[in-house]
């Protein structure tokens, strides 16, 4: 197909640049001719290259210019984290080029709701041309035809939408309709995007929570020996436990996934020398109220249900009475002395940012930084990130919970960060 015997020199005044990552570094303009003319005529490609390399070296992405702006946004649905070209490992990005942002349709584009379902387009142009030149104006319909009561408009300019959002948005309620009218700018396929992996997210998150609360909270994970020798010599001294009896924060659920996902984290084996008998412990009153039954004294059973130091952070945040986080903040720090609070995540969705990593790993503690790893070359994700916390008890309960953790096709990679100093013997 060639642009030229349909169309003058120039695009249409409203064409779009669009800009192309994740394509092969091989491939030549008029391979990647053949993968845009399907969707209409094209003006003109440009390939990025790198100018450093003697001949040039294609840098993985281009610019594609259509002669219409229907046919680049067909380009988009149809192309953009839609399809994986030979050879690569994610599919190809499409969006407009940074010096078309200005007037991008999704920066013009309305979402109007609770519309009379008796309403038709030119009903819907007249409500709101009195705001600017309208470009496009559409009902959603169901199968049988019939009015959604919903609707998109587009403007030709982003200040058009905005006097239209301050001047309508729930400025009536329509026939037939519950509520006033909605008026909000349209999601962006970013937005739709983010929102299905965070629904995603958070549903996997609740089955999640929900096996670990209740596996855990009749009788915590067991802990490793270094854990419990610390949590003896605190506990005998009488400063860091002595009130944990009084704990009352386990109202919430978040306080429970917060528990549970910190039992989770340090699974391991008391031995012998390690285990502390109920009797002499002041955290057997919190897994008795807990658990729902009184404290128990028995000789010989292990320490099998301490909570770990991120839950008893947890639960001092939200009510705790009486315990001293002095104490806590020196175990902490003993702790943190013998593993690593920094977390290293591969398989990362390619549209995720730093925050959207930073919500995924806020439910097992404090983050102190979330980052996503980009190309500055291309400027997109290279799909992995590194998040760490103010505690190695955090970080752990982040990779039992979310190594393997599936997103969309994905599944996470969770890992410790190693320093150049952990293959050095002392």
């Amino acid at each position: 197909m060639n642009g030229s015997l349909d169309h003058p020199d120039q695009p249409d005044v409203d064409a779009i640049k669009m800009f192309v990552g994740q394509i092969p570094r091989s491939w030549s303009e008029e391979q990647l001719r053949e993968l845009f003319e399907p969707y209409g005529a094209v003006y003109e490609i440009n390939i990025l290259r790198d100018r450093s390399q003697n001949p040039p070296q294609s840098k993985g992405c281009c610019f594609v210019t259509y002669y219409t702006r229907k046919s680049a946004l067909e380009a988009q649905n149809a192309l953009h984290n839609m399809k994986i070209l030979p050879g690569m490992h994610h599919p190809i990005q499409m969006k407009p080029a940074d010096s078309e942002k200005n007037n991008a349709v999704e920066d013009r584009k309305l979402f109007i709701g609770m519309i009379s379902k008796k309403c038709n387009e030119n009903d819907i142009r007249l409500m709101f041309s009195p705001y600017g030149q309208i470009e496009e104006c559409r009902i959603l319909r169901g199968p049988d035809g019939l009015s959604r009561g919903c609707a998109f408009v587009t403007f030709t300019a982003r200040q058009m939408a905005q006097s239209a959002i301050k001047s309508m948005h729930q400025s009536q309620t329509m026939e037939g309709c519950s509520s006033p009218i909605v008026v909000k700018f349209a999601d962006t396929q970013k937005d739709k995007e983010q929102k299905r992996l965070a629904q995603q997210l958070q549903q996997q998150m609740q089955q999640l929570s929900a096996a670990s609360i209740w596996g855990n909270l009749t009788g915590f994970n067991s802990l490793g020996p270094q854990y419990l020798a610390l949590l003896q010599q605190s506990a005998s001294t009488g400063n860091a436990l002595s009130n944990l009896h009084q704990v009352s924060g386990l109202n919430t659920m978040q306080n429970l996934a917060a528990l549970a996902a910190a039992a989770t984290a340090t699974q391991g084996t008391p031995t012998g020398s390690s285990t502390m008998t109920t009797s002499s412990s002041p955290l057997s009153a919190l897994t008795s109220s807990v658990a729902g039954s009184p404290p128990t004294s028995t000789s010989n059973s292990s320490m099998n249900s301490i909570a770990p130091l991120g839950a008893l952070q947890t639960l001092a945040a939200s009510g705790g009475a009486g315990i001293n986080m002095g104490s806590l903040t020196a175990l902490n720090g003993s702790l943190a002395s013998g593993e690593g609070a920094n977390l290293f995540i591969y398989h990362l969705p390619q549209e995720f940012g730093d925050q959207d990593l930073l919500q995924m790993f806020l439910p097992f503690g404090n983050v102190i930084s979330a980052k996503v790893f980009i190309d500055k070359q291309t400027n997109l994700s290279k799909c992995f990130g590194f998040v760490s916390y103010d505690n190695p008890v955090s970080s752990q309960a982040a990779i039992q919970s979310m190594n393997g953790f599936q997103i969309g096709m994905k599944r996470l990679k969770v890992q410790l960060k190693r320093s150049k100093n952990d293959s050095k013997p002392y």
